[in-house]
């Protein structure tokens, strides 16, 4: 069902997708569903509900960087604009030990850094 899910999301069928990934929810605490329902959320519009399920995500798992840094890209939305708790997510990703260093969290801190100039305090 995450497959399932996880393609919709990439055709950019994002109602169809959370669907599919609301029923995944009942046979696995995999927080990657939560990120995939929150990034189809955001994509939506649907900023508060991505916000939830990115919060989620980050309950489940706190010592993932990946949700606080979704969080990070959702406070900057223009539409949803939160300088605040992007400073904090941020600062998050910037200082949390990974388990396992990657190219993909250098790639995240990389862009965050870069999105923070353009931020107003």
């Amino acid at each position: 069902m995450f497959e399932y899910g996880h393609c919709l999301h990439k055709q950019k069928k994002a109602n169809a997708s959370n669907h599919i990934l609301e029923r995944a929810l009942k046979y696995s605490s995999d927080p990657m569903i939560l990120n995939i329902m929150g990034k189809n959320n955001q994509q939506e519009g649907d900023f508060w509900a991505a916000e939830e399920c990115f919060i989620r995500s980050t309950n489940r798992l706190p010592g993932r960087i990946y949700p606080y840094y979704l969080l990070a890209k959702l406070y900057v939305e223009p539409a949803f604009y939160q300088p605040e708790k992007f400073k904090k997510m941020k600062q998050i990703v910037l200082t949390k030990k990974p388990k396992v260093p990657s190219t993909a969290i250098r790639e995240m801190r990389e862009e965050l850094i870069k999105l923070s100039s353009t931020v107003l305090y």
